[in-house]
């Protein structure tokens, strides 16, 4: 693996990490982490850089969509309720 790779690699895991620690819910946060390094070490024996550069730019777009999205909580009914009219 190139160097830059490497870098962009490991900078990807400490902000997938990082972000996986804003999780309210401690089982959320545990399983977030879990499955980061789980994904990280299933392929850390990658070395075509193509497949490298896709894994990535998927990483990335998980970090993106899922981890804002991801066990987000609908608003509660009483948030839903509109003010009466007088």
């Amino acid at each position: 693996m190139a160097a830059s790779s490497r870098a962009q690699v490991l900078d990807l895991y400490r902000a997938m990490i990082r972000e996986s620690k804003h999780f309210s819910a401690y089982n959320y946060r545990m399983y977030a982490v879990r499955r980061i390094r789980d994904a990280f070490r299933e392929n850390k024996n990658v070395k075509d850089p193509a497949e490298i550069q896709a894994l990535v730019n998927k990483a990335k777009r998980d970090l993106e969509v899922h981890i804002g999205q991801l066990y987000s909580t609908d608003k509660l009914i009483i948030e839903n309720q509109e003010k009466p009219r007088t």
